[in-house]
């Protein structure tokens, strides 16, 4: 080791100097009243005679002395679990001592010796490079895996290992410059790959270590510094350590000479820093003076280019060693001392954090850089991106002939039979834009688009689209171009056809290979629309919202309400898988619309900006259900390059990979483009302007004319070649399907052919039967009937339609009668309820009146659920698949750098995996809430209180098969102490939060908010940015366990049925069961080694949670599926513990005697007891009802007998059946095991008595009361 140099301050020195005194100064005067606590080795000196007390009433705080025995904090779960080494030789142990050890030899750092078998061993060897000390070499036994580290090369049982790693239990990664060990077994291992190294051990191997880092039993310097009553040096200590190598002899080291030449200025230096306000907090819990002298020890040995290097590395390590012991060190950092974050995105180490660079989608981007997407302009700054939300035009899409998508992006299926309301505004007859979607197969979900109309002003203008792409103005066949004095309409391509307005409305109407429907809408029109498109407020979660006044539950219950015909049925909820049914449509559907998610296939340049999840299921499911499996699936596909074209991702040369034949159909004289996105030259342009050049659209695809030639009137450049049938003035294309009263009907070269017979139509009195065939042309029929469900809808008439009609001024009744419309009852979810009924939304109590629902606007508690297999559903609504074995946040309010020092709260999980396809098993959680940290894990929790003083801000009670944890802030956390988390949080913390859960804001489609704050489509990103830990790899996408797994889809598909069948029928209409039952069959397939009921259990119970949240108890536990054993808690000959499927209200509880619950919690099933009278408190450890809980305090119980804490020093206190007593000991603590000068003065004041630290035991901190007189003669042992 170097010495120096002389005697001579370098010019670095006073440079520093200058600019800690400038920092001191500032620190003096923001804060006057707080005094160091440090002492100087010189002013010790002057200090060993104690004098003693001058006036009864005073008692002196002794400062702390090099050798005395340092404050344990209150925390032995943090503080006491961390070994370190770092720097030039220092040590820390798992007990708290510091010492200096300058060996170069292989010591074991510390090892599991003391149990029968040895669980881990970590022997570590150093170097001296440069003035600077290195740890060149480190050898772990895990398990009895061999773990070699050097520099840049990591051996697993002698073989080089490519990291991440993970293999039984052992996982290594590397994270820029640091590398990182993890053992299942409770060790985690940290090296910088230069000089410093930590390890954490789990409290279970408390007393059982050796090595460096002593022996873990929570007492200072005894076993390791004093053995058998003998003093050991730390050089002695170190040596008993040493490991040689079966030909090795290695020389012991010597111990270092007193320096003599460091200046009086490094004192300064790193007392200024240590003791500033940064660290006040850390200075009662961790003694300063150790890290003070290690400081001034580092810089005598550090020449001028490692100077910063030494004393921040130091400095770093107070502040981690206070954190352990549960302080909150403020930002010590400055603009000239160590402002530096760690830089792991371009792994360019430590860098000031205005040089971070931000990443999106993938790329990186440095300071200053910006991006624009839709909607969106964002700038990079200081890591974190600043972004400008623009308002832009909203979309709503009809594909498919069924799966909807509403301006806020609520995507949802519905099969209906009728004509709707696509969107209107809910106050004016502006525009009016209708839908016919009806049945075109032999299932009920083949359903089709047969049709669009628009009604402009009023109904002043009609326009009708059909399949065919015949456009009809006024009910006049029109040939395109059209422009009106308010809409034109024109072809782009023979794919498609665009009318636009002049008041913000636009509708691409697609026609090949189905009829597929795209509405754009002005961002002016927001708040203002009603109709199946939802009313374009940003928030998906009232997009069911109907006119009523109430949200409905499933898209079934919700489209119904916007039919515009009394006569047409209602639709029912169905749960049918088509692909189920054939399995070589399966396998079509499998192969084609797997392209949608391929990462090397023809759409994945796409994938960063839009996420191809729910295109694919739309593909899946289409292409299974269609006849014309390859038509559904084409246009499946285009919808998802239209979806990237919106968000300016182009993507060609996909049509060679899948459906070619549409590239290959155009007339001759036409030809196929990918992109059409301005107007085609047609013969009318040649002779007058064309209108629809100056319309902007989405690009579209199609046949377009080649070069030189022109569109002719017919809007083709050749004519067309089939010919079409009609029914009811409706073309039908060759092959099609049509039903009508329970005739089917199908187009064959031109004419329909029909089975079965129409009934004949029979009216109930009082209503009349119309007859559109015997009437006059301007006879209204039966098309504008009005209903109780549709009185509130305009007549949207193109032709008459026969049938039964209610006499004059009453309407449909919905059961086929007649009613005035004053009695007409309120629907929800498909149920009707008459006036004066009332019912519960949410938290909200509903009245019916006037066919409307009155309801009271509560604030409601939103909810975030993670179960399964990482099934995720945000604050806002937004489901999606997230499988990751990092240690994730959840959900915080400590969210962009405004809120970084604002936050209360957080909450972070871990999936615990197992199964070939990595599946989760359980999950583990952490709550951090005030100076609390809440830990449940192994379907345990544990409390730790970070910081002394405060009552614990949270209730902990069991309900059913749920730990529940309620909170004083609004936070409340339910676990099924598996991997089932339910989280429910305040409105006050609406748009504040941030995390997995999303940033609850009423829109979904800003859930995938990164940490930087940039807002991603790919749930991979977005995931991954929430890693608590950096140095974690970053989750890949998953294989589909069903396909990972095919022998387990059959038996998953029939366990899971439970969720679509009979047993939950009365929850299908009130929460859609279609996604809980996918999930499902994921999880059943993925729990291939054990453990696969309690997966397809978990599975089914969150769909049962999700009704009992609706008041919809189901019973469906049996015996044999998923049964709940609650006689296994009744004593012998008594029945107190029943399963209860809906939950029980708030028990009075050992842990809660007044059983009063922060909030009270509905639907929680599992066992639950019925305490009689006589024995009315229910003790949550021993799972019995009894008369008498003992002592409460501060949120913990204490049985008679046991010891309490106490509130003053010098005393002890116990639990007895009448409450807690107290009395005076001489070794008596505060429970918070800090000394202060007010605790000293109080026990002063009781009995002459000042409380001194003491011996710290396993278990706390202990102390003693001695006599002030005697109090020098104790010390004088601890000053020599």
């Amino acid at each position: 080791m170097g010495t120096g140099g002389g005697t001579r301050i370098p010019l670095w020195i006073s440079i520093l100097a200058l600019a800690f005194i400038e920092i001191k100064v500032q620190a003096q005067d923001d804060e006057p009243q707080i005094k160091s606590n440090y002492v100087s080795p010189s002013s010790l000196q002057r200090q060993k005679d104690f004098p003693p007390a001058s006036k009864s009433h005073e008692v002196t705080i002794i400062p702390p002395f090099p050798n005395t025995l340092k404050v344990k904090a209150s925390n032995p779960s943090h503080n006491g679990r961390v070994c370190s080494t770092w720097g030039n030789f220092h040590f820390k142990t798992f007990d708290g001592d510091i010492f200096y050890f300058p060996g170069t030899c292989n010591y074991i750092f510390s090892s599991n010796c003391k149990s029968p078998y040895e669980d881990f061993n970590i022997q570590i060897r150093r170097t001296t490079v440069e003035n600077a000390t290195m740890i060149t070499h480190i050898i772990m036994k895990l398990e009895g895996a061999v773990i070699e580290l050097t520099h840049g090369s990591v051996l697993l049982d002698g073989k080089s290992v490519q990291m991440p790693y993970s293999h039984m239990g052992v996982f290594i990664e590397r994270s820029n410059s640091y590398l990182k060990v993890s053992a299942k077994l409770g060790l985690t291992f940290l090296w910088n790959e230069q000089d410093a190294l930590l390890v954490e051990l789990d409290k279970k191997y408390a007393n059982q270590t050796c090595g460096l880092c002593g022996d873990f039993n929570g007492i200072p310097i005894s076993n390791e510094f004093i053995s058998e009553k003998t003093k050991l040096t730390p050089i002695q200590f170190g040596n008993r350590q040493k490991m040689d190598g079966p030909t090795e002899q290695c020389a012991d080291p010597i111990p270092p000479a007193d320096l003599v030449n460091c200046s009086a200025e490094f004192a300064s230096i790193c007392e200024t820093v240590l003791t500033s306000k940064a660290f006040t907090s850390c200075n009662a819990l961790v003694n300063v003076q150790d890290y003070i002298e290690t400081c001034i020890q580092d810089l005598c040995h550090c020449d001028s280019s490692m100077a910063d290097f030494c004393m921040c590395n130091t400095f770093a390590e107070y502040s981690r060693q206070c954190a352990h012991a549960g302080g909150q060190p403020l930002n010590w950092r400055t603009s000239e001392l160590c402002r530096m974050v760690f830089d792991d995105i371009n792994g360019a180490g430590c860098i000031p954090r205005k040089e971070c660079h931000c990443t999106y989608e993938g790329e990186t981007y440095a300071p200053g850089a910006s991006f624009s997407s839709k909607c969106r302009s964002c700038t990079c700054a200081g890591g974190e991106w600043s972004c400008v939300t623009q308002s832009c035009l909203g979309t709503c899409s009809i594909e498919g002939g069924s799966h909807i998508s509403t301006f806020d992006e609520k995507y949802y299926s519905f099969f209906g039979d009728c004509s709707y309301v696509l969107t209107k505004l809910c106050d004016s007859n502006e525009f009016t834009v209708l839908g016919d979607i009806h049945k075109c197969g032999l299932t009920d979900t083949e359903t089709c688009l047969k049709g669009v109309v628009v009604s402009l002003s009023g109904g002043q203008t009609s326009i009708v689209i059909q399949p065919s792409g015949s456009v009809f103005v006024n009910m006049i066949y029109t040939q395109l171009p059209f422009s009106a004095a308010n809409v034109t309409i024109f072809r782009p391509s023979s794919f498609f056809i665009i009318l636009q307005t002049t008041f913000g409305l636009q509708l691409q109407v697609q026609l090949l290979p189905v009829m597929q429907l795209f509405i754009d809408l002005d961002p002016s029109h927001k708040g203002q629309t009603c109709g199946l498109c939802g009313n374009f407020n940003d928030m998906q979660t009232d997009d069911f919202k109907t006119t009523s006044g109430v949200t409905e539950g499933t898209s079934a219950a919700f489209g119904n309400t916007w039919k515009t015909r009394a006569d047409c049925p209602d639709v029912k909820n169905t749960f049918e898988n088509p692909c189920t049914v054939s399995i070589q449509n399966d396998q079509y559907a499998q192969h084609w619309c797997g392209m949608l998610s391929d990462t090397t296939g023809p759409f994945a340049e796409c994938h960063s900006t839009v996420n191809p999840e729910v295109y694919q299921k739309n593909c899946m499911f289409d292409t299974c259900n269609c006849e014309k499996s390859e038509d559904c699936m084409c246009a499946a596909l285009s919808s998802y390059v239209r979806a990237c074209a919106a968000k300016g991702v182009l993507l060609t040369g996909w049509r060679s990979k899948a459906c070619t034949k549409y590239t290959t159909l155009c007339p001759k004289s036409l030809k196929y483009t990918y992109n059409v996105d301005s107007c085609q030259p047609t013969c009318r342009s040649l002779s007058e302007p064309d209108v629809t050049c100056s319309i902007k659209f989405v690009p579209v695809d199609g046949c377009t004319c080649i070069n030189g030639t022109y569109m002719d009137e017919s809007g083709k450049c050749v004519p067309a070649s089939s010919c079409p049938c009609y029914y009811k003035g409706m073309p039908l294309s060759s092959g099609e399907v049509i039903h009508d009263n329970g005739v089917v009907c199908t187009c064959t070269y031109g004419k329909l052919s029909c089975i079965g017979e129409k009934p004949e139509r029979v009216c109930v009195p009082p209503m009349v039967y119309i007859d559109c065939g015997n009437t006059t042309a301007d006879m209204v029929g039966a098309g504008c009937q009005k209903s109780c469900q549709t009185l509130d809808m305009e007549c949207y008439r193109t032709h008459c339609v026969s049938g039964c009609v209610c006499p004059h001024n009453q309407v449909l009744d919905g059961k086929g009668g007649c009613i005035a419309p004053e009695d007409c009852p309120c629907v929800h979810n498909g149920n009707s309820y008459s006036p004066g009924e009332s019912i519960r939304v949410g938290c909200n109590n509903c009245t019916c009146r006037n066919r409307k629902w009155h309801c009271s606007d509560e604030p409601c508690l939103e909810t975030c659920s993670v179960y399964g297999d990482g099934h995720y559903t945000t604050f806002d609504g937004k489901r999606f698949d997230f499988e990751g074995d990092c240690e994730y946040v959840l959900v915080q309010n400590y969210c962009g750098q405004q809120g970084m020092n604002q936050g209360t709260f957080r909450v972070i999980t871990e999936n615990i995996p197992c199964g070939t396809t990595g599946t989760t098993c359980s999950k583990s959680i952490k709550v951090f809430l005030g100076n609390y940290e809440l830990v449940l894990s192994d379907g345990h929790s544990d409390v730790i209180q970070r910081t002394p003083g405060g009552k614990m801000p949270f209730q902990i009670r069991s309900m059913g098969i749920y730990l529940v944890v309620d909170t004083t802030v609004g936070l409340i956390l339910m676990w099924d102490k598996k991997t089932s988390i339910f989280i429910k949080l305040s409105p006050s913390f609406q748009g504040h939060v941030c995390g997995l859960c999303g940033n609850y804001d009423g829109n979904g489609n800003n859930d995938f908010t990164t940490r930087s704050q940039s807002v991603v489509g790919n749930v991979l990103e977005f995931a991954n940015s929430w890693k608590v830990s950096s140095s974690c790899p970053n989750a890949n996408r998953t294989k589909d366990p069903c396909t990972a797994n095919p022998y387990r889809k059959a038996w998953a598909q029939k366990q899971c049925s439970i969720i679509t069948s009979e047993v939950f029928a009365k929850c299908h209409s009130q929460v859609e069961p279609n996604e809980y039952y996918q999930a499902c069959v994921d999880d059943a397939c993925a729990c291939d080694t054990g453990g696969d009921c309690e997966c397809f259990c978990t599975a089914v119970a969150a769909y049962a949670q999700a009704c009992n949240e609706l008041d919809i108890c189901i019973s469906w536990r049996t015996p044999s599926i998923c049964p709940l054993f609650c006689d296994y808690y009744n004593p012998q000959g008594e029945c107190e513990w029943h399963y209860k499927p809906c939950g029980a209200p708030c028990m009075k509880t050992c842990n809660n005697p007044s059983g009063n619950c922060l909030h009270e919690l509905r639907g929680l099933e599992g066992c639950y007891p019925h305490c009689p009278k006589n024995k009315p408190y229910f003790d949550e450890e021993t799972m019995t009802c009894v008369s008498n809980c003992g002592c409460y305090d501060n949120g913990k119980n204490y049985k008679p007998g046991m010891q309490m804490p106490s509130e003053q020093n010098c005393q002890s206190c116990e639990c007895t059946k009448h409450g807690k007593k107290c009395e005076y000991d001489e070794y008596g603590m505060l429970t918070n095991l800090f000394l202060y000068e007010s605790d000293a003065l109080e026990c002063h004041q009781l009995h002459q008595y000042v409380f001194m630290k003491s011996v710290s035991g396993q278990n706390g901190m202990m102390g003693v009361c001695k006599h002030l007189a005697t109090m020098v003669e104790i010390l004088k042992p601890l000053m020599i």
